[in-house]
C-alpha cells in the first residue's frame, strides 16, 4: 500500500515540477487519463497537454483506499489540485473524486505505472 502511495505522489511531484520525461517514466504506455472536465487523453497526448497547459501548484490525494491485487492495483481517493490556468488567471483549487488501476511494469522492472486515471468533479450536496 505504501509503495502505491508512493508512486502516486512522486507522480504528483512531477507533475508539478513540469518534469515530463520523468512523469512519462510514471506512466504506462498504453494510459487512458480522463480529466474531471471530461477531457480524454492517452500518454502523448497528456504529456502534450502539461507541456502547454495549466500550471499545477499543489496535488494531493486525499483519503486515500488502495487494493492490491497481484500485478494490478486500486487506488481510490479524493483529489484536491490547486492550479493556475494561465499567468493571468488567479488559481483556483478543485477537488474531485479519483480511481486509479496501477500495473506492475514487467518489461523494464520499473516498478508501478499509471495504467488508468478517471477523474469526476465533486458536487454540492443537495439541500434535503
Amino acid at each position: 500500500m505504501n509503495t502505491l502511495l508512493a508512486c502516486e505522489r512522486a507522480r504528483a511531484d512531477e507533475v508539478m515540477a513540469g518534469d515530463l520525461d520523468r512523469l512519462a517514466d510514471w506512466l504506462a504506455e498504453d494510459l487512458v487519463y480522463v480529466h474531471a472536465t471530461g477531457l480524454r487523453h492517452d500518454k502523448a497526448q497528456l504529456l502534450a497537454y502539461l507541456r502547454t497547459g495549466p500550471r499545477f501548484l499543489a496535488i494531493d490525494l486525499l483519503n486515500p483506499s488502495v487494493q492490491v491485487m497481484s500485478d494490478c492495483a486500486l487506488v481510490v481517493g479524493e483529489l484536491e489540485m490547486r492550479l493556475q490556468r494561465n499567468p493571468e488567471e488567479q488559481p483556483v483549487t478543485v477537488r474531485s473524486w479519483v480511481s486509479e488501476i496501477w500495473v506492475r511494469d514487467m518489461g523494464d522492472g520499473a516498478g508501478w505505472k499509471l495504467r488508468l486515471l478517471q477523474s469526476t468533479r465533486q458536487q454540492s450536496p443537495v439541500p434535503g
